[in-house]
């Protein structure tokens, strides 16, 4: 690909960007959010025109960029988005199958025994057990990103083709990676073309062939062979800057007062009658491996599902069974929930907007809004995130992924919630909002909210917290207490992943 340049309006966001693909070889795209990487992969995808002069050559032949899905299709390429694509009522053979619908035409009778088959053989391949016939909605993310795998890799021929993968391992917990790693290999090994988007920079190590970086929409770095670099200067020509590391804990003290909320026999689909306390000034982590109830846990502190147990917070006791996630609000807990996109933010809407939602119903006025608080409060998100550009009247679908989360994580600090819930507060962010989101996380606890951050990262993890909690089980089974390191944190949870199996 070359010649990639897009305009949004008066911001550039990709200024004659490039990219190269070799059969058989790992290409990664790196850059902070907001760098240009997805818009890369949404005008390579058709999903975005960029300006004038992009072009795509592949098999000795050069494109006008965009293509459309058919030509896609023919050229061999698949994608596998951060956000899936799946449609969650349909089975999982018929979510893989759609891929290949473009092949012939859509009035020829379907041979769902053979479609089942090859479904059966892919999923294999990848090493799951998934049913085939059940639906998609009813899967765990780690299993619903095998399924887009599988669907992206059952549409290319064998021994051919091209297969980007956009942050496709947000989904997956930790003891799941190493397969997942030798499946790209495998695909790199039959002589697919692997571009590999990620702002895990252990995960390019551990993966690519070559890096290629981006930088406020410019190419900085091309194809930089991986052997011959290291995280640090991989981050370096991300930043600009040489990276400096300190710990959050110690950058951002906090000291843990009074008791602000407890939680007595949280029961769901997994936990099983937990207790849990927190204290106001706190960062407390929870995690656990896959099924242990971890991801449970949030939406059920804010009423987000259907569970049983009590909850109090201010002087107010909440009972879960029958609860709303208004009743939870009402006592000053504020969920940042995972699918940031789904269930957190509004696209279509401005950043000025989305930032106002949480705290317009004590501002409503009776016959209009006032735009002025509203700006105000975002402008007071774009700076203390580093968002770019900061602009509050951008729609919220035009910011990266990363400045997406910044806002979501922002728009609940400047309501000053009592409790912050947040669940993978960093999924799919790169190593500069990561650091800013989780310096904010240390601010809000010393400024006096009590934070629970459930995550699988250990890092994220020993980085913020003084406290982690890991379950086991739907139970609590080992804690730690600052301070602690992320290789602690990973041991403590595999050691509760052999005590549940």
């Amino acid at each position: 690909m070359a010649g990639l340049t897009k305009t949004f309006g008066r911001t550039t966001v990709l200024r004659d960007a490039h990219v190269d693909l070799v059969p058989g070889k790992i290409q990664a795209l790196i850059g902070q959010n907001g760098s240009g990487k997805s818009t890369i992969v949404k005008v390579l995808s058709g999903f975005h025109r960029p300006d004038a002069g992009a072009t795509l050559h592949r098999g000795g032949r050069s494109y006008d960029l965009p293509l459309s899905a058919h030509e896609l299709d023919e050229l061999g390429i698949a994608f596998v988005h951060q956000d899936l694509g799946l449609v969650d009522a349909a089975s999982v053979v018929d979510n893989i199958r759609v891929g290949r619908f473009s092949r012939g035409r859509l009035t020829r009778r379907v041979d769902m025994r053979q479609e089942r088959a090859a479904a059966r053989r892919t999923l294999d391949r990848l090493g799951s057990s998934i049913d085939v016939d059940g639906p998609v909605g009813a899967l765990s993310a780690a299993d619903r990103a095998i399924v887009a795998i599988a669907r992206a890799v059952q549409s290319l021929r064998a021994g051919d083709g091209v297969i980007v993968f956009d942050e496709s391992t947000q989904s997956l917990p930790p003891e799941v990676l190493a397969g997942f790693y030798d499946t790209i290999r495998d695909l790199a090994a039959d002589g697919t073309a692997i571009l590999l988007v990620s702002h895990h920079l252990d995960e390019v190590m551990a993966l690519s062939d070559s890096v290629t970086v981006l930088r406020d929409g410019r190419v900085v770095a091309s194809a930089v062979a991986t052997a011959q670099t290291s995280v640090r200067e991989l981050t370096r020509l991300m930043l600009g800057v040489d990276p400096q590391v300190h710990p959050l804990r110690e950058e951002v003290e906090t000291t843990p007062a009074d008791v602000v909320l407890t939680a007595t026999g949280l029961t769901g689909r997994r936990l099983r009658g937990l207790d849990l306390q927190l204290r106001a000034g706190e960062v407390l982590g929870v995690t656990g491996a896959t099924d242990s109830g971890h991801e449970e846990l949030p939406y059920l502190l804010a009423g987000a599902r259907p569970g049983r147990g009590t909850v109090a917070c201010g002087g107010t006791t909440v009972s879960l069974a029958g609860a709303g996630s208004r009743a939870l609000l009402d006592l000053g807990i504020a969920l940042i929930p995972q699918g940031r996109t789904t269930a957190g933010l509004a696209l279509g809407l401005t950043a000025s907007d989305n930032v106002s939602l949480p705290r317009m119903r004590a501002r409503n006025s009776r016959y209009r809004l006032s735009s002025g608080w509203q700006d105000e409060e975002a402008r007071s998100v774009i700076t203390e995130f580093g968002i770019t550009p900061p602009r509050a009247d951008l729609l919220m679908g035009a910011y990266s992924g990363g400045n997406q989360q910044k806002f979501l994580i922002g728009k609940w600090m400047v309501a000053r919630p009592r409790v912050l819930v947040l669940h993978e507060p960093t999924q799919a962010v790169d190593v500069g909002a990561r650091r800013d989101i989780l310096r904010n996380l240390r601010r809000a606890a010393a400024a006096g909210a009590a934070v629970v951050v459930i995550s699988i990262d250990e890092d994220d993890l020993a980085a913020v917290c003084d406290r982690v909690v890991v379950l086991a089980e739907g139970r609590p089974s080992r804690q730690l207490a600052a301070p602690f390191t992320a290789e602690d944190v990973l041991g403590t949870r595999v050691s509760a992943l052999e005590k549940q199996s």
